[in-house]
């Protein structure tokens, strides 16, 4: 069974997702000599496989096999699946079933930090505007697995990884429609009705079924996860505010940056 390393996080407008892979650029076309509509196996780096009617030796970071099989008939199919990043459970099994065993529930830990929220003011004397922005510290919050973090509120909820799957339809108009399944703890449960994945099958949830919400630290500032860069923010900024001046004239519609300074 192939074992997997699965990244835990990816913020995506504070959801939390697990993705198959990364899109990349396509390569050259291969030389093929396949008669017939069909469709060549692709692999990624990651070990998942996709059915694709493609020449292309790399394709949006898969790579193209020899393997292949008919679609004769299914090219409209073919092509849905290709536009939606969609893969068959069935050709990934192994695999879904080694990043299942990997997921585990974990606790995440709320923290705050300071945030200096900046408030611009602008004077003008003459040809001369002058623009400086006073910094308010704000409090904000956000979610770490790390239980030694110095910046602790005392919260705590627990994370589970759920899994959502796909089945195709056709609508009124004779075109193809995803429908997804609910989301579920082993991805195998809904398979047989729900056969196709994407990119992004798997999602973290709290355990009251919300999806996790990193309120605003990695929007804000990623690193300030980390507890000492969280530490060093507030002990460079304090609790005063800090003032950036920059000045410029203005000619012909122009603006000439003349000077900038920082002071604390």
């Amino acid at each position: 069974m192939v074992k997997v390393n699965v990244k835990k996080f990816l913020s995506l407008s504070g959801v939390v997702l697990v993705l198959v892979g990364s899109l990349t650029a396509c390569g050259k076309k291969a030389d093929c000599n396949v008669s017939g509509n069909h469709a060549h196996l692709y692999k990624n780096e990651k070990g998942y496989v996709r059915y694709i009617d493609k020449e292309y030796l790399t394709y949006e970071g898969y790579t193209r096999n020899e393997e292949y099989k008919n679609i004769q008939g299914d090219e409209e199919l073919y092509k849905f699946l290709d536009k939606k990043d969609l893969m068959r459970i069935d050709d990934n099994l192994d695999l879904l079933l080694a990043v299942q065993g990997t997921n585990k529930d974990y606790t995440e830990y709320r923290y705050k930090y300071t945030y200096m929220q900046p408030i611009p003011h602008t004077m003008r004397v003459g040809k001369v505007t002058t623009t400086y922005f006073t910094y308010i510290p704000q409090t904000r919050y956000s979610w770490t697995s790390d239980p030694n973090h110095s910046r602790l509120t005392g919260e705590t909820r627990l994370c589970h990884h759920v899994y959502v799957a796909y089945k195709i339809e056709k609508d009124e108009k004779g075109k193809y429609v995803l429908i997804p399944s609910p989301q579920v703890d082993d991805i195998t449960t809904v398979m047989e009705e729900y056969p196709y994945i994407s990119n992004e099958y798997c999602k973290i949830v709290t355990m009251d079924g919300l999806e996790a919400d990193y309120e605003d630290g990695k929007q804000e500032d990623m690193s300030l996860e980390d507890r000492n860069r969280a530490d060093e923010y507030d002990a460079t900024y304090g609790e005063e505010p800090i003032i950036e001046q920059q000045s410029y004239t203005e000619e012909k519609g122009k603006s000439l940056v003349k000077r900038y300074t920082d002071e604390t």
